[in-house]
């Protein structure tokens, strides 16, 4: 598996040297994004990837730090298939994403989910997050509830399953001890790490807490991403690494991680 940021940043409109949150990860032959961040598509081509190697999209939840770049992402394919033939994709979200979406490509695209393999030739589905999803024949997807914003609000953590490799992503949560067993032996843990050690801040995780949940779940490396400003300059790594034995990872843009 291989694991590509494609913004390891925050809602931050002023931390211009880090995209908001996006990821791409390559498992055998299917390849998908996580997240769809402000900015992170403009680091698609930049990590040797277009949409068209896109099997699936996934988004963790529907704030514009992690989903703004989504129709982006359509519109391109929708492009693409004006000179050529373009592959299907699918998207995925939680519990009221195909209403989002149906919304948001009537307004920004005059165009809706069910319009779009008629009028562009191209297989486009949108489906809603169930605890276990078949992504494709080697990759399967787990979810579980994270700990961010009003009860309404749906915000997931996943993970993702192909030939005995795990990587889990927390997306923005508080420390959830759900969390603990839902990463256990998990080869990548990619944490909320929105403050360092010395600070709390509701719904976001600090340095101090990524190491403590990756020390509980006894994972194999710790990626510490979606940064804020405020963690510029601080030792996130040795604050993670004062709870956690394993790797200890600082994500930046365009970070590549094979394992």
């Amino acid at each position: 598996m291989k694991l590509t940021v494609l913004g390891s940043g925050s809602c931050v409109v002023q931390q211009n040297t880090r995209a908001s949150s996006g990821y791409i990860l390559e498992a055998g032959n299917t390849t998908i994004m996580i997240d769809t961040g402000t900015g992170s598509t403009k680091n698609i081509s930049e990590s040797g990837y277009s949409t068209a190697d896109f099997d699936a999209v996934v988004n963790t939840h529907r704030h514009p730090d992690h989903v703004s770049d989504l129709l982006p992402v359509v519109q391109d394919k929708v492009v693409r298939s004006f000179s050529s033939e373009e592959p299907g994709i699918t998207l995925y979200g939680p519990e009221g994403h195909e209403e989002y979406l149906r919304d948001r490509m009537r307004h920004e695209m005059v165009e809706s989910p069910d319009s779009v393999e008629e009028n562009f030739g191209f297989n486009f589905e949108v489906k809603e997050i169930s605890s276990r999803e078949k992504i494709s024949q080697n990759l399967v997807l787990e979810s579980i509830e994270a700990l961010h914003g009003p009860e309404s609000f749906r915000c997931l953590s996943l993970k993702f399953i192909s030939e005995g490799k795990e990587i889990v992503f927390t997306g923005d949560t508080d420390y959830n001890p759900e969390l603990e067993g839902f990463a256990e032996g998990a080869d990548i843990l990619v944490a909320d790490c929105s403050r360092p050690g010395s600070q709390e801040v509701e719904g976001h995780m600090n340095a101090d807490e990524c190491g403590r949940l990756a020390e509980k779940a006894g994972v194999g490396k710790l990626v510490l991403s979606h940064l804020y400003p405020e963690t510029e300059g601080e030792n996130l790594k040795s604050q993670a690494g004062s709870f956690f034995d394993g790797e200890v990872v600082v994500a930046e843009d365009l970070m590549v991680i094979e394992y």
